[in-house]
């Protein structure tokens, strides 16, 4: 058995912070490929050239999607101005493209995130789509970002339902967690986790049940918190370190599924990971035998509490799902890779299927 733990190199949060940002990634070098979309550009250009004045920095505009091509693309022109690092600023899919391209020209990576939507700041792992936003694959680059950079104050003026997605994701990180340790299944770093990582995970999930409600608040009116920060750091940092050294699995086998079947996928990845969380308590539940109550209610009032989806429905709108859907989602998750197997229990399309329904039942009755 052995044990091993990843992470960034350098994490850094706090207020302010990209207005000091080449105080920070100096050591790196002078010439930045600076890759973000339209929205952030428009938002952050005149605080990230102040804030990169001392360097030479050439922004690049992100083509929409987390695709190979897209990462090629990206790396081709970090080449051409023979830039030392790339930096990602924005969301899920300018990070996933940002560490793509920064392994393939093999320069040094920094990742700035303007929303706390996802876990993936820190990890060794970029998502790949395809053109339409389905999931193919996760691939794993030769090491973690050099340098996570995460300004409070931009996070607290980002849209509320990016934060609470970010919960949705960050929230699925414990019990995850707790499958793979209780299966023996790897963690993306070729080994078993650490009592560290473990630990990771745990403190991630307490953060979220004690100030979650909290910070949501405050992104709501636009302020910081002393909840704000605690939170930020359980949706990048803990999560993000947390997952990589611990593991996935339904949770997150359930939203790439649902990805191949629900298209265009109608909400953001945090929400469907979190609807994969119910799914995959619903299914060890079922495997027991036994539904755990107190866990369950645990669970639910802190979804109630931020408002995360706790149906199918909350997801694709729709107020009846046929048994054959159910099933083509189970079919899609089971395919999606290893994590629906890194249960202590075996996983098939018509256990998903069955898990889908149990979860429906249980929280329609609960909005009664």
């Amino acid at each position: 058995m052995t044990k091993t733990l990843a992470a960034p190199g350098k994490y850094i949060q706090g207020r302010g912070l990209i207005e000091d940002i080449y105080k920070h990634i100096s050591f790196i070098g002078k010439r930045f490929l600076l890759l973000t979309d339209d929205v952030v550009f428009a938002l952050l250009h005149q605080q990230l050239e102040k804030g990169m004045a001392d360097a030479e920095i050439n922004f690049e505009r992100h083509g929409g999607e987390s695709t190979v091509k897209e990462g090629e693309r990206v790396a081709l022109r970090a080449k051409q101005l023979k830039c030392d690092g790339i930096l990602g600023i924005g969301g899920g899919k300018v990070i996933d493209t940002a560490k793509m391209a920064g392994d393939l020209a093999d320069i040094a990576i920094v990742i700035v995130p303007t929303i706390a939507a996802s876990d993936a700041p820190c990890s060794a792992v970029s998502v790949i789509y395809d053109a339409e936003g389905t999931f193919v694959r996760s691939s794993r680059i030769k090491r973690n970002p050099d340098v996570v950079l995460v300004d409070t104050d931009v996070i607290s003026t980002a849209p509320v339902r990016t934060l609470v997605a970010g919960m949705g994701d960050a929230f699925a990180t414990y019990y995850e967690a707790r499958a793979c340790d209780r299966s023996g299944a790897c963690n993306y770093t070729g080994g078993v986790h650490s009592e560290a990582a473990f630990a990771l995970a745990e403190l991630c999930n307490r953060i979220l049940i004690e100030y979650g409600a909290q910070a949501k608040k405050s992104v709501e009116k636009k302020t910081w918190s002393l909840a704000l920060e605690k939170v930020v750091e359980a949706n990048i940092y803990l999560s993000g370190v947390g997952f990589e050294n611990n593991g996935c699995a339904i949770a997150h086998a359930l939203y790439n599924g649902m990805t191949a079947v629900l298209k265009p996928f109608p909400v953001f990845h945090g929400e469907g990971v979190a609807y994969g969380t119910l799914v995959q308590l619903a299914s060890e539940y079922l495997d027991q035998g036994e539904w755990n109550e107190a866990e369950w209610k645990e669970v639910t009032d802190f979804y109630q509490s931020v408002g995360l989806p706790m149906k199918l429905s909350d997801l694709d709108g729709s107020d009846a799902h046929e048994d054959a859907l159910l099933l083509r989602i189970g079919e899609a998750t089971c395919g999606s890779g290893p994590n629906a197997h890194k249960m202590p229990f075996q996983v098939t399309a018509e256990s998903i299927a069955k898990a889908i329904q149990a979860v429906d039942e249980r929280t329609k009755k609960l909005m009664l």
